[in-house]
Formats: C-alpha cells, sequence, structure tokens
C-alpha cells in the first residue's frame, strides 16, 4: 500500500525522467553524426557510380576504395565507438541514481 508521498523524493524521479529524455535526444544526434560518417564514406563516388546501384553494392565499390587506406573507417567507427562509450557511462550513472534508495527522514 502507498504511504504519503515525499516531494523531495517525487522531484528526483522527475528529475531521472528529465535526464533520460535529454540523453535519448543527445543520442539521436550523435546517430545522427554516425550516420554523416556513413555517408561520408560514399563521398569520392561520383553521381554515375552512384546511379541505380543497391546499397550492397555500394558498398562493394566503396570497399574497394578503402582497400588502400581503411582510415576514414577506422575514424569514423572509433568516434561512434568513443560515444557509445560515453552514453554507457551517462545511462550507468543514471541507473545507480535511480536504484538508491532515497535517504530516511529523522
Amino acid at each position: 500500500m502507498k504511504t504519503v508521498q515525499n516531494p523531495e523524493h517525487i522531484e528526483k524521479i522527475r528529475q531521472e525522467v528529465m535526464r533520460f529524455r535529454e540523453l535519448l535526444d543527445v543520442m539521436k544526434l550523435r546517430l545522427e553524426l554516425g550516420d554523416q560518417l556513413y555517408t561520408g564514406l560514399f563521398a569520392h563516388l561520383t553521381e554515375e557510380e552512384k546511379q541505380g546501384k543497391r546499397e550492397k553494392d555500394l558498398q562493394t565499390l566503396v570497399a574497394y576504395h578503402l582497400e588502400e587506406d581503411q582510415k576514414p573507417l577506422e575514424d569514423a567507427v572509433l568516434r561512434m565507438q568513443f560515444e557509445a562509450r560515453d552514453f554507457e557511462k551517462a545511462f550507468e550513472e543514471l541507473y545507480g541514481k535511480i536504484i538508491t534508495p532515497p535517504l530516511e527522514e529523522d
């Protein structure tokens, strides 16, 4: 059975919900960055090379180009790995706050 609600505890939970929303919003932006990095791998292809090709075929063309120098792919993946770790840490911190029981009042 529920007891009388603690306003401070309710505010703490509200702030946790707000932080969750903030993390999701920032994560969307970072995912868009990842999409831009992915698209950038295809930047050297001409419109003629791209025309009428499936994505798998375009990826093959890019793979031929990257065979000599994989640095653009390495950089893109490394950047997103960093972004993912940053979010893993942020979600871990938020989860820790959520599962920490409120302090008992005397």
